[in-house]
């Protein structure tokens, strides 16, 4: 019997805590590999010289619907695992015109060998047995070093030389990239542009479970009687295809094949790059949804007209041969940019209650617009993140397109359309630390028009009549002002700096500060804080999310009771922009205005930043992993950004207004 161990004893872990439900990364991958694309292996470069080495071993993969499959393959003995099991093999990267080395040690049971179809240059062999198609490692840890120039660049398939209907049905198989000397952005020539963080691989394959057992146990088999029953995208089936790189639920299968987009653009012109190989020994008609893709080059070779111009050609589907490789660059333009405010669909959508999800769980966001999530039944299940959307790509034989003749599954995978930029969070709030509403309300900064976010500098009053020369002020109540740190006041014409006593009613102040002169104020007397301070809060960011952006757009106005924008002609407020960092004290670490959590945001641009009564956006990114940034427990998925203006400066600063008009949050969701 086939195994079935695997998935279940996974299925037991993730039962057993939820800590083991964020997967391990697989120590097959290279350090730094991307959660999503295409994983190259680099192999060691000495001169123009890389080198890889490989190893022939088996090991098992897990399948969607339980199973696991007995499998060999090609691991790669530089790995931090040492030549962990993977499958399929891996991604060979080189560049053209380097001189390509693959040791290759065998440790199975019986001869194999590497071919490299398609190079131009011949591939030389050193050590090993002579075989039929090339030279052989011999059986149980036996050896064979290929050599050969990488002349050409392209996509590649290599594959065992050695009883080749019994071994690539096994999984001997990878792919081999060649990058052009013009540059890693490059399919081919200047022509074949491409967004390198838009790279992906199909590898198409496909396991006859019966075979592999009877290799296992070692029974006898019938090629020829073959019945495929799993077939594979990067060595997975559907839906384990859009699993993360490395996800630690299928450590032997280390490469997901999901492919992500967004639209393109003036701010994102360059198409994605989709390189397919058919490591399989049937035919596979492959069906892409969402956008037609153009092909650019067949087996390693431009496609091109016998004058030499492009014969690239638009595809909504093709059948890639076995052993083929095909190469396709894929816009998605958003030639409609429908919205729900200002470019609504023609045809009103289907009312949520109307509509069916099967087994309660859907892609769907609830909503039709690009970006925009919706309303769906109770009970029903989103894996939707921000508005994205998904199509499928598949085998368009219906019996590819499953799991042991259980569909949907098999060769398949989605491609996602991320809103343009990345997925983005209007604030849901506004906590006023140090300042008083003069008007509007937190959805007012969610677009950028002529609605704002208003706030006034926080006041108290003078308990008793102070002298000019008095160092200490009664105050009815220090809320809203700094608990810490010293801070500037406005009494009457007069600046105090507040130095001691902060939090309590009682002040120790240094007088005349800032160009003002000292003088005597009456009980009663307004003091008006020089600064404001209020943060927004985001709900729903997803963990995981990367490469966080935040933009505030605001200006500052010169009194706090006019209903439109009075102008500061100099002297202007300076003003920061900070976010919540949840790992330094958890939300009691970004309470006030001066708790420890609050980090500034780094440059570009600088701050603090001078704003006037003109209106300032600026957009700070957080590059890598938002986990610091991005609450968890109690406060999952919120984020919280402060702005801290303050008129600190001579001489003889006067109050204003602190107006905000957008606060955004751009990211990459996992």
């Amino acid at each position: 019997m086939r195994r079935r161990t695997g998935r279940l004893a996974a299925v037991v872990l993730l039962a057993a805590g939820s800590a083991l439900l964020v997967p391990a990364r697989a120590d097959a991958l290279p350090v730094g590999a991307p959660r999503i694309g295409m994983v190259c292996t680099p192999g060691t470069v000495s001169g123009t010289t890389r080198t890889f080495n490989l190893v022939a071993k088996t090991g098992y993969i897990d399948t969607p619907d339980g199973n696991s499959v007995f499998m060999w393959s090609y691991a790669n003995a530089d790995a931090p695992d040492s030549g962990h099991f993977q499958s399929p093999g891996p991604v060979l990267c080189a560049t053209q015109g380097e001189t390509v080395v693959v040791h290759l040690t065998n440790n199975l049971t019986e001869p194999t060998s590497i071919l490299f179809p398609g190079q131009d240059a011949q591939v030389s062999a050193a050590g090993g047995a002579a075989g039929l198609l090339t030279t052989e490692a011999a059986a149980t840890s036996g050896t064979v070093t290929y050599t050969f120039t990488a002349a050409g660049p392209g996509t590649y398939l290599y594959e065992s030389g050695s009883d080749v209907a019994k071994q690539l049905e096994m999984g001997l198989y990878g792919a081999l990239i060649v990058r052009p000397s013009t540059g890693a952005n490059y399919a081919y020539g200047t022509t074949t542009q491409f967004d390198p963080a838009r790279e992906y691989l199909l590898l198409l394959s496909e396991i006859d479970p019966d075979l592999h057992h009877a290799v296992e146990t070692g029974g006898t088999y019938d090629v020829n009687s073959r019945r495929e029953r799993y077939f594979a995208v990067n060595g997975r089936e559907f839906p384990d295809t859009i699993q993360d790189n490395g996800s630690g639920l299928l450590p032997n299968q280390p490469y997901g094949s999901l492919v992500r987009i967004q639209p393109n653009s003036a701010a994102n012109p360059q198409p994605a790059l989709i390189r397919m190989i058919n490591a399989g020994a049937l035919n596979h008609p492959f069906h892409p949804h969402g956008n037609h893709t153009t092909q650019i080059a067949q087996d390693g070779r431009l496609l091109l007209s016998p004058s030499g111009a492009s014969a690239a050609t638009e595809h909504f589907g093709e059948t890639i041969a076995s052993g083929q490789t095909q190469d396709f660059l894929l816009r998605w333009d958003d030639q409609d940019n429908w919205n729900p405010t200002t470019n609504q669909l023609p045809v009103a959508p289907p009312n949520y209650r109307n509509v069916l999800f099967k087994d309660s769980n859907t892609w769907y966001g609830g909503s039709p617009y690009l970006g925009y999530k919706g309303t769906l039944p109770t009970g029903v299940t989103s894996q939707n993140i921000c508005g994205e959307w998904y199509f499928p790509w598949h085998s368009h034989a219906l019996n590819e397109f499953a799991n042991f003749d259980v569909g949907f599954g098999g060769m398949a995978t989605l491609l996602r359309v991320d809103p343009p930029g990345g997925c983005f969070a209007s604030a849901t709030s506004t906590t006023l630390v140090g300042g008083v509403l003069k008007g509007g309300a937190a959805s007012d900064l969610g677009v950028d028009d002529t609605k704002y976010f208003m706030v006034n500098p926080k006041t108290t009053t003078q308990t008793s009549a102070t002298t000019a020369g008095q160092t200490t002020v009664a105050v009815a109540s220090a809320a809203g002002f700094p608990a810490s740190g010293p801070y500037y006041v406005r009494v009457d014409n007069e600046v105090l700096q507040v130095t001691g006593g902060q939090g309590t009613t009682t002040w120790t102040v240094a007088r005349g500060q800032l160009g003002t002169t000292a003088a005597a104020h009456a009980s009663g007397a307004t003091i008006t804080a020089l600064a404001t301070d209020w943060f927004a809060g985001f709900t729903g960011l997803p963990a995981g999310a990367q490469n966080l952006k935040v933009t505030y757009k605001g200006e500052n106005c010169g009194t706090t009771t006019a209903a439109t924008c009075t102008a500061i002609a100099s002297n202007l407020p300076q003003q920061t922009v900070k976010i919540c960092d949840w790992t330094i004290a958890g939300a009691a670490g970004c309470s006030s205005a001066t708790s420890n959590g609050w980090v500034m945001l780094p440059p570009p641009p600088l701050q603090p930043q001078s704003v006037g009564s003109a209106d300032v956006s600026s957009t700070w990114t957080l590059p890598g992993s938002a986990d610091a940034y991005v609450g968890t427990g109690a406060n999952s998925g919120q984020v919280r950004v402060l702005v801290h203006t303050q008129r600190w400066t001579g001489s003889g600063p006067a109050t204003f207004s602190t107006w905000g008009n957008l606060m955004a949050l751009v990211y990459d969701a996992p």
